[in-house]
């Protein structure tokens, strides 16, 4: 979850053993011809195609199309909560490395990202006040102690690996990730806001997740695939998703690991979902409702006429 370099080793090493071969014409730099090239002029956000809440891509409907008001589930604004303090704390570790790196210890970096945990999380706490104190200090606890730790141990390892290392050096082999990663979608019809949760280098791509898995978010990490290899032409054979899950105290959580290839057939569903949901807000069609509803789609009370989320605080 919280990445030094030593992953980055242990994850290529994986990925060799792991072959992905990607058709040519599935690279998101051939973002000019089919079947990347988008058959509309619409811009999507990554939750219209794979956000893994309405099969029928109904939820594109209800954004762009009728402008309904979104009300989002109290487990995504733990979840949003949670994103907020995995990208602080990768912030932080690297803030305080780049200020002491030179002379600063593993243990005195625990007590300095000890410290300014306190700040974070007050900063936190209002933009996530409708969360409980007591909900918001346990999880930011147990993240923040948790981060404190491995990159507490990672400065200590690398820097007796190479003790004359720069800070640059140093800070790139302790936090090896830039987080809430920019990426311009717009070549291959998604927004040009995309965000990634973290890049890991050299060009890994990884999604946090706080909630069960679903194919959606593979074919999701195949559309970051397309927007990164379109912008950047450096191709993306393997992705991460990292599933964070805390028991029912919010005390304690595990974290799982699912490596993503990134590969032709995936690729090809990500494009079949994006045109068809360009079409349907191309030409402003309701494709109804799904079967089932996810009871976290933040539009359920728009199209069931019940809430979609819990009031008050969890």
């Amino acid at each position: 979850m919280f990445f030094t370099f030593d992953d980055v080793v242990r994850l290529s090493k994986t990925f060799k053993r792991m072959p992905c071969e990607v058709s040519e014409e599935l690279r998101g730099w051939n973002w000019s011809e089919p079947p990347i090239l988008p058959p509309y002029d619409v811009k999507l956000y990554m939750s219209d195609v794979a956000g893994g809440f309405c099969p029928t891509g109904r939820i594109a409907y209800l954004r762009h199309i009728l402008r309904a008001r979104e009300r989002p589930h109290i487990r995504l604004t733990i979840g949003a909560f949670i994103h907020a303090i995995y990208h602080e704390a990768s912030r932080a570790a690297k803030a305080i490395i780049y200020e002491r790196g030179d002379e600063l210890s593993g243990a005195e970096f625990r007590d300095e990202f000890s410290c300014l945990g306190d700040s974070v999380v007050a900063r936190l706490s209002e933009r996530y006040g409708e969360l409980r104190p007591e909900l918001r200090a346990s999880i930011f606890r147990s993240l923040w102690g948790y981060a404190a730790n491995t990159y507490a141990s990672a400065l200590d390892r690398f820097r007796s690996r190479s003790p004359y290392m720069s800070v640059d050096g140093l800070a790139t082999m302790v936090v090896p990730m830039t987080v809430e990663y920019p990426v311009d979608g717009s070549l291959v019809g998604l927004s040009r806001t995309l965000r990634i949760d973290a890049v890991l280098l050299p060009a890994i791509l990884v999604e946090l997740k706080t909630r069960a898995i679903k194919h959606e978010h593979e074919v999701a990490l195949a559309g970051y695939a397309l927007a990164f290899e379109s912008q950047y032409e450096v191709p993306v054979d393997y992705a991460l998703i990292i599933n964070l899950r805390f028991d029912r105290s919010w005390r304690d959580f595990k974290v799982y690991e699912r490596i993503v290839r990134v590969s032709d057939a995936l690729r090809d569903e990500f494009i079949e979902r994006r045109d068809r949901v360009m079409r349907i807000v191309e030409e402003g069609i309701d494709p109804g409702l799904p079967r089932k509803c996810s009871p976290y789609c933040p539009y359920i009370e728009v199209c069931r006429g019940r809430p979609g989320y819990m009031a008050g605080p969890i």
